[in-house]
């Protein structure tokens, strides 16, 4: 469940306008803190989750890599889901698909840096994953999310758009290499464990007897050891008199961070060969894929100080022209703002007055007006609706009293607090105040709930005003009224669009009701009971009554007032739902009975549209009073055939049916119609 926070985006706009003045304060993740201390050079404030790996095991920042810097605070994710609540991060990068997971439900600007190959990872885990499926799966997360690779290799293996931003150094907090010990110097984690990227087995074969240091933590690697800090570090590239890499082509960069630290105080590197390495053979270190070479080129670099420390130079020259600090500050600087601008974009924000005529604007600003609580046609046409727009809420919400009143307790849903709260009595005018600067609705979108009223002034503003009334059939003067205070109306029961137009109401539509399949989707799961059927059984004998009373005689009928994910279940156990029309409606139970994948057995609701959606004996079963027990009687017994027209009638709701199609079909006819509507509406006043 999407959480909006629309709060003061001045912060962002001041960032726009003068990015180098702007601090920001960033959320992000403890996976990396050498590039977390570069990150830092922007010079905004960063939380930094330190993540849990394992239960009750967490990923605490290693000092002995890095101290924190002074603008970077640690935090837990309880705390992190505390700021994100209260609407005080400004901006989140995320460095692994778990980061965007965790803030999955937080609209703000959002970045994902790509540190890795997906291929790599994939055969790391000895290709448990299907890339396809994986990528398929994940692709959601991505959603508005700006992406930065770390390099050309990283965005081609993701095969995904976005920038690429290499690693930046300082070279001037470097420097001092001696090379006094002729010890060949190899950094980096897991390194056997990850072979496949890392090279470990090839390093082996060039080494030989050679000495060595390994720094890093290496459980497979006895005499491998954890630096002491940044000092420990430095000393060693220093001190050292050659650096070894092996990254892996295809598979890694090659280089990494600790191999350009290396070079920028001014080691020679020993590298195999690799199409993205900034090692040119025999001038700043040397490259081959034969390990006794590379053994002889090490032997070489002992022998020859002088050598070790020209080629050092020169890889410390390849750090300042390649990997520069300030291009990797000014890169990031503009990515953050890459991402804040198509965040505002994307939810709205509009600082330059766009004029762009309103079937042009393929993502528009809705201004949502309704009385919140989950189960009813609002719910599902906001979630339908955020899917492709911007959508802000207004309105009032459900509360305990209510909920007993209506007969709702059974409703285990949490509610959606609205954007911005209207109260009944709440004119338009302070909920128009309150929008986000620079956030104008392209339209005004009040759906009935029956739980609330329009706006005093709605008529006072110049805005398309677009209204969905649900239960015509048993509200039409009502709705008649509601109506007239709108330029379109949308109409959930086909059969009173005529007869509204005929009262005097222009542009009146026909918009089904639907179902929504992450919601009312089917449940795998043994089918428990004969007939079933959710909603209210009045007290007082009616025809539902006694068509209940009837059925419940015969056949094990289970009965129950559930609602959302709970009907869906209740109606997955059963072998057949039952629905019964209130004066002839297309009613919710329809499409959602339908998505459940039981066969739905309804009466014909005449002139409800339903035969013009959905074929009798084809996707449904259509019964009349007198012969309903045969039919269920029928179906119980040809399970082949019941399962048929279950799944049949599963299908055709999934192509045709959902909040989504209807959300797309209220934007057609908008698209068509705002226009035409804005033009006679012109001419008629003059």
């Amino acid at each position: 469940m999407i959480r909006r926070f629309f709060r003061k985006y001045k912060g962002l706009l001041i960032l726009i306008r003068s990015p180098s003045f702007m601090k920001l304060k960033i959320l992000t993740f403890n996976w990396h803190e050498p590039y977390l201390c570069l990150l830092s050079r922007m010079n905004h404030e960063f939380l930094v989750v330190e993540p849990e790996i394992a239960p009750d095991h967490y990923r605490k920042w290693d000092k002995n890599m890095r101290t924190v810097p002074d603008n970077v605070c640690l935090i837990s994710m309880e705390q992190a889901l505390e700021n994100l609540e209260q609407g005080e991060i400004d901006c989140i990068i995320a460095h692994n698909v778990k980061d965007l997971i965790e803030v999955r439900d937080y609209s703000l600007p959002k970045i994902m840096v790509f540190h890795n190959c997906l291929t790599t990872e994939i055969k790391l885990g000895n290709d448990k994953v299907n890339r396809k499926d994986y990528l398929k799966k994940i692709t959601p997360l991505f959603e508005g999310v700006t992406k930065i690779f770390i390099s050309e290799l990283k965005r081609t293996d993701w095969d995904m758009k976005g920038e690429i931003i290499l690693p930046g150094l300082d070279v001037s907090e470097y420097g001092g290499y001696t090379g006094s010990e002729k010890v060949v110097l190899r950094v980096g984690n897991l390194l056997k464990e990850r072979d496949l990227m890392m090279g470990y087995s090839f390093s082996e074969k060039v080494l030989k007897n050679h000495p060595l240091l390994t720094l890093g933590m290496n459980p497979g690697i006895s005499e491998s050891r954890i630096s002491d800090g940044f000092s420990d570090l430095l000393n060693q590239f220093q001190n050292n008199r050659v650096y070894i890499n092996t990254t892996v082509d295809g598979f890694e960069d090659g280089y990494n961070l600790a191999m350009l630290e290396a070079m920028a105080t001014g080691m020679p590197v020993v590298t195999s060969e690799n199409k993205t390495s900034p090692i040119c053979d025999g001038i700043n270190g040397f490259s081959s894929n034969d390990p006794d070479h590379l053994n002889r080129c090490i032997g070489n670099l002992m022998q020859d100080s002088l050598l070790a420390k020209e080629m050092g130079e020169n890889a410390r020259k390849t750090v300042v022209e390649k990997f520069p600090i300030n291009k990797f500050i000014q890169s990031w600087s503009r990515g953050v703002e890459l991402a804040i601008n198509d965040f505002l974009k994307r939810t709205g924000i509009d600082l330059q007055g766009d004029v762009t005529p309103f079937a042009d604007k393929s993502r528009k600003n809705i201004l949502m007006d309704f009385f919140s609580y989950p189960a009813t046609t609002a719910h599902y046409m906001e979630r339908a609706l955020r899917q492709h727009h911007n959508v802000m809420t207004c309105g009032a919400q459900i509360n305990d009293e209510i909920k007993k009143c209506w007969n709702l307790e059974a409703l285990n849903w949490e509610v959606t607090p609205q954007d911005i709260l209207r109260e009944n009595a709440t004119p338009l005018k302070q909920v128009l105040d309150q929008l986000p600067h620079g956030w104008k609705p392209d339209f005004y979108f009040w759906i009935e709930t029956g739980l609330s009223s329009l706006p005093t002034d709605l008529q006072e503003y110049d805005l398309p005003k677009v209204c969905y009334l649900i239960d015509t059939h048993i509200n039409y003067e009502k709705h008649v009224n509601i109506a007239s205070h709108f330029d379109f109306t949308f109409l959930a029961q086909k059969a009173y669009v005529e007869k509204m137009k005929d009262a005097g109401i222009k542009n009146v539509f026909w918009l089904p009701l639907a179902c929504d399949p992450d919601i009312h989707g089917k449940v795998e799961q043994e089918k428990t009971w004969d007939v079933g059927f959710v909603g209210t059984i009045p007290e007082t004998r009616n025809r539902r009554k006694t068509l209940l009373e009837k059925i419940g005689s015969r056949f094990n009928l289970s009965c129950e007032r559930k609602f959302m994910d709970e009907m869906a279940e209740h109606y997955s156990r059963s072998k057949i739902v039952f629905n019964n029309a209130i004066n002839n409606d297309l009613n919710m139970r329809v499409f959602e009975a339908l998505c459940s994948g039981s066969l739905l057995l309804t009466d014909g609701a005449s002139g409800s549209g339903l035969e013009d959606m959905f074929e009798n004996r084809k996707h449904l079963i259509i019964y009349e009073d007198e012969n309903i027990e045969n039919l269920i009687a029928h179906y119980l017994d040809d399970a082949k055939e019941r399962e048929l027209i279950a799944e049949q009638g599963r299908q055709e709701v999934l192509k045709n049916h959902t909040y989504a199609h209807r959300a797309e079909n209220l934007m057609n006819v908008l698209n068509r119609e705002v226009e035409l509507y804005a033009k006679d509406s012109n001419d008629m006043e003059k």
